[in-house]
Formats: C-alpha cells, structure tokens, sequence
C-alpha cells in the first residue's frame, strides 16, 4: 500500500505546549478544543519548556475553543474562547448528549477532572464550567461509558499519576465516586471503558502493563498483560466492531487484541515512535489514527493485516494530541484531522485521503 502524505491545510499557535486536541463531535462543525500543559518558572511561561523539571516550576494549562474554517483558498483557524486551567493532560466530550448537554471532561495535573457544558448560542463563552472532582495526584486520562449508549448518568473513568484509577458517575450536574483502586505501581497513564460492556474498564501504566477490570467484582485485574515493552499510553475500544481493543505503548507497537482473548494481540504495527494516542475512526471501523510523538502522525488501516495508509510529518516536536472531525465535507470526502504537538506549540488540520 502506497502511504499518503497529507499536506497542512491551516496552523494555529497555542502559545503553551499542545497535548490535547478533540473535535467538537455535535452540530456538523468543525469545531475543536486544544488542551495545553506549560511549566512556569517565576511567573515565566517563556522558560525553555525542555530544560525546565517540574519541581521546580508551576503546572499551568489552557483550553482553547477554535473552529477550522474553509475558505476560497484553503482553511484557517480562528480562535473564540480560552480558559486558563492547571496543566492539561487529556479532554474527551461525551459522544452522546446528557440531559440535552453537551459536555467535555478535562484532566487535569492539579489531580481535577473538570466538566465542561457547551453553549451553542456564544462562541465567546462557548464553554463552562459544571463540576470537579479533585484527587490528590496529578489526573493523567479520562473516558466516558455512554460512547455507544445513551443515559442520563454516565460513567467517567480516570486514571492517575500515583497509579490508581476512579470510578465516577455523573448525576444532576455532580460527580460521585463509585469506587476507586491501585490500579499500576507507577503511572496510570490511560483509562479506557469498553463501549460495548461499558462495566469493563482497560488502563494502562508506566510499569508497562496492561491491564483489564471488571467493575462489578472488585479490583482484581481479569488480565494482566506484559506484551507491551514499555509504558502502555493509550488504549481506544472499537465502538464499530465488538471485541475489538487498540492499544499503544512508549515501545513504539500498536497491537490490535481481540477482547475475547488477552494472551496476545491478533495484529501489531510498529510506527516508529511511542504511541500516546490512538482514535479509531466515526465511520470507518478499519482506520485507526495514531500520534507517535517522536514520529509524527498516521492512519492505519486494519483490515486483514495493518498498514500504513497516510502519514502527516510537519510537526517539528512531540506528536500528541489528534482526532478526526465528525463534519461531512459536501464538497470532499476526505476527513479532516487535527493535531498538535508540544514543544513547538502548534495545531495543523490536514484531510486525510479516502481510501
């Protein structure tokens, strides 16, 4: 398979370090949120972000609102709303409405998962705040259980820098614990439900596990895998195709596991770089789009074996955050795709060729 190389459409600097990028997922738009993560050194956000260490330095962040606008020339991205936050390490919207409310979760480094309204009618004040909840570790993912069925109370998973992983559930405008556990010795960098069985949750960790749990019985791991070779980052259930898991690690492999059986993945790629996020596509359930921080972004098509189907190399820093709009383009069926990196502070939107 020939590899496409998409060319940028439009940038758009973040000022702080760019992680997180998700598509508003609503209203055929092509709105985005960007989360950002900065250390500040005396007040400075201007430090050298590479040679600055967190102790000793203040964890700063920023949510961006911007929509990717066409024009007669290409496309260009217009900001209209920013909020000032604690470092953000991940944003997700839930895919289906709450109580007629589109709403956003945040995790955050203070160890705060923020939830976020949105507002159709002001692009201003786009976004607001509902409610936190507040844990002592830095709050490191977040996803939430209605991604296939919609409710009322949903679920949020999140996972920590201390390890442990909570359970919560969203009722009338406020989170409760349903329970939470020690999850990984070290890191929890990602959480994940399974969307089809949403009681089943997978996290990953620096102690290079992957784990599975079944919330209904406690916290005793259903599987415990070691075939990832380093820190298990990002982990993304198939919502097309039941049974279906992604996963990806700093030891630069995606492997592809069939639920049913956790002893070893059906499939594997390596792309070159540690894999810090992986989304399947909104209608296609064989393209899988990863951002492989030392090695820019790609799309994989995972049908009878995995290949590479496009690579975006522009991003001159680490590759992190990434998501594909859900608007249909009248006039192009290939589907836009945003992506940031961190050093370099910058988002590019590119289309990805349909197959």
């Amino acid at each position: 398979m020939s590899v496409n190389l998409p060319e940028s459409l439009a940038t758009f600097d973040t000022e702080y370090c760019a992680d997180s990028l998700e598509f508003y997922p609503f209203n055929d738009t092509q709105r985005f949120l960007v989360g950002t993560y900065q250390l500040l050194k005396d007040g400075n956000a201007q430090a050298n972000q590479e040679e600055l260490t967190s102790s000793d330095a203040t964890r700063v962040g920023r949510i961006y609102v911007c929509d990717a606008i066409d024009t007669d020339g290409g496309m260009r991205i217009i900001e209209r709303q920013r909020i000032e936050t604690s470092a953000i390490f991940d944003i997700k919207w839930s895919y289906n409405s709450v109580d007629g409310k589109h709403l956003a979760g945040v995790a955050c480094a203070d160890g705060s998962l923020a939830i976020y309204s949105a507002n159709n009618q002001s692009d201003a004040e786009f976004l607001s705040p509902v409610c936190t909840n507040i844990a002592p570790s830095m709050c490191c993912s977040l996803d939430w259980s209605n991604r296939r069925v919609s409710t009322s109370t949903p679920r949020v998973i999140t996972s920590y820098s201390d390890g442990h992983l909570q359970l919560l559930q969203l009722s009338e405008s406020s989170l409760t614990e349903v329970c939470q556990w020690q999850g990984h010795d070290l890191e929890a960098w990602i959480a994940a439900f399974d969307y089809w069985t949403p009681d089943i949750v997978y996290s990953g960790g620096d102690d290079a596990r992957l784990k599975g749990w079944d919330t209904r019985i406690g916290p005793h791991p259903v599987f415990n895998s070691r075939r990832h070779q380093a820190g298990v980052c990002s982990i993304q259930s198939n919502f097309h195709r039941e049974h279906i898991l992604a996963t990806g690690s700093y030891d630069e492999h995606v492997f592809v596991w069939d639920t049913r059986n956790m002893r070893m993945p059906v499939q594997e790629y390596n792309v070159g770089g540690g894999v810090w996020r992986l989304k399947w596509h909104p209608n296609d359930a064989t393209q899988l789009l990863v951002g492989a921080m030392y090695n820019g972004f790609h799309v994989l098509d995972v049908g009878e074996k995995v290949a590479c189907s496009a690579s975006f190399m522009d991003h001159t820093s680490i590759a992190y955050g990434a998501d594909w709009c859900q608007a249909q383009n009248p006039d192009s069926e290939d589907m836009l795709v945003g992506t940031c990196s961190f050093y370099d502070h910058v988002v590019h939107v590119w289309r990805n060729p349909k197959a």
